[in-house]
């Protein structure tokens, strides 16, 4: 089953990160090349947001070790309707 997320989306260098709501929670999930993070639900966006956020700059650079310099903030934006998530 397809549907159209309904939140918002960011990128954090080569990470594509989204809050989407649901329901009366707000799921974390950022993509990147070989990668899939699931974060954990928060229960408003700006929590939502600040959750994606760290865990985007704990993977790239706590985990990979990137020399890149820490974003001190993120721009986001409306998903729209080219933004899918996929259900079973």
């Amino acid at each position: 089953m397809f549907r159209s997320m309904s939140g918002f989306k960011a990128q954090y260098y080569y990470l594509t990160v989204y809050v989407i709501s649901e329901f009366n929670e707000w799921r974390v999930l950022i993509y990147g090349p070989a990668t899939t993070i699931h974060g954990t639900h928060q229960f408003s966006e700006a929590k939502a947001k600040e959750h994606a956020m760290a865990v985007a700059r704990s993977y790239i650079h706590d985990q990979k070790h990137e020399e890149l310099p820490v974003l001190p903030e993120m721009t986001w934006v409306p998903t729209g309707p080219e933004d899918w998530l996929v259900w079973g």
